[in-house]
C-alpha cells in the first residue's frame, strides 16, 4: 500500500543499501506488515549477499524458528517478472512467486536486474512497484543515487523518501542546497538519516539540524561492524533476531535502537502523508 524509497543525491557512500536492508528486516520482525524490498541497481548482489550464506547447508536461527528461505532461481526475480509482463499476464499476486522469501508473509526481496539498464527496464520497475502495492503493505525501494530518470520516476510515486546524508561538509551543503531551491525543495515527504554516524564528529545531529534550519527530522545511524559483517556473510536475519534481546551494555544496542527510531519515523511519516491526501 505504501512505497518507501531510499535515495540520496550524494554520490559518496551513505550506507543507503545496508540501511534499507536493516530497516526492512527489523520492520518485518517488529511489525505485522507484509514487506517487499526491491533493489533497482543493475548487476548488484548486495541483497543476496546479506540474506543468503554461501554455505547453504549451514544451520542458523531460521531452522529453529521454521522460517525457511526460498532459493531464487535463474528465471526468478526481475528477469522472470519482465518475461511475464511481456505477455501481459503479470498480476500483482504473481509477484511473490518470483521473490526470495525471508520471513513468510512478512519479508520478501527482489534483487536488481542483471544486464544493461534500458528505458524499458526502468518503465517496468515503475509498473512493478505500483502492482506490488496491491499485495504488500509496504514496498521498500533501494534507488540509484543521484537525479537520474529511474530515480525521478519512482520518487514521484513514493509515499515517503528516506534521504541519506553523511557528516561530511559537502554532503550537508548539498542537502541544504537541495532543500532550499534544488530537487527536494518542494518535497513534503522527506525523512533524513545520517549514515555512518560518528558522535565525536563536530557535525552532530544537533549541529546539522541547527545549521540546516528546516523541519526535516534527522535520524543518526551509526556504523556497526557486526552488522556490516552480517551483510557480507548472509546472516542479517540471524543478527537481528539475536539483537532483539540485547542488553543496554551491548555495543550493538545503539545501532539497533537507531534503526527502530528510523522505522518509527517512517511509519509516522506514512500516516502523516496519507492524512493529507
Amino acid at each position: 500500500m505504501s512505497i518507501i524509497s531510499f535515495w540520496t543525491e550524494d554520490t559518496k557512500e551513505t550506507g543507503q543499501t545496508s540501511v534499507a536492508i536493516a530497516v526492512a528486516t527489523q520492520m518485518a520482525i517488529q511489525h505485522n506488515k507484509k514487506i517487499l524490498l526491491i533493489s533497482t541497481y543493475a548487476n548488484n548482489k548486495e541483497f543476496d549477499a546479506a540474506f543468503w550464506k554461501p554455505q547453504v547447508d549451514r544451520k542458523n536461527l531460521l531452522s529453529f524458528l521454521n522460517l525457511n528461505k526460498k532459493v531464487v532461481g535463474l528465471e526468478s526475480g526481475v528477469e522472470g517478472l519482465m518475461k511475464i509482463e511481456g505477455t501481459n499476464k503479470l498480476t500483482p499476486n504473481l509477484i511473490t512467486d518470483y521473490t526470495g522469501i525471508i520471513f513468510k508473509d512478512r519479508l520478501e526481496i527482489l534483487s536488481g536486474y542483471n544486464g544493461v539498464p534500458t528505458t524499458a527496464i526502468n518503465d517496468f520497475y515503475v509498473s512493478l512497484i505500483k502492482k506490488a502495492t496491491m499485495v504488500y503493505d509496504i514496498v521498500i525501494v533501494d534507488l540509484p543515487k543521484g537525479i537520474n530518470q529511474l530515480a525521478q520516476d519512482i520518487l514521484t510515486i513514493s509515499d515517503v523518501v528516506v534521504y541519506g546524508i553523511t557528516q561530511k561538509r559537502h554532503s550537508i551543503d548539498e542537502y541544504m542546497s537541495s532543500r532550499k531551491d534544488g530537487y527536494t525543495a518542494k518535497m513534503n515527504n522527506l525523512l533524513v538519516y545520517i549514515g555512518r554516524y560518528d558522535k565525536f564528529s563536530k557535525y552532530t545531529q544537533k549541529n546539522i539540524s541547527r545549521t540546516t534550519r528546516n523541519r526535516d527530522m534527522l535520524y543518526p545511524v551509526v556504523y556497526n561492524t557486526l552488522f556490516s559483517d552480517a551483510c557480507d556473510e548472509g546472516v542479517v536475519v540471524d543478527y537481528f533476531l539475536r539483537m532483539q534481546t540485547v542488553t543496554d551494555k551491548n555495543r550493538n544496542t545503539a545501532f539497533v535502537d537507531e534503526i527502530k527510531d528510523l522505522i518509527k519515523g517512517i511509519l509516522f511519516k506514512i500516516d502523516e502523508v496519507l492524512m493529507k491526501r
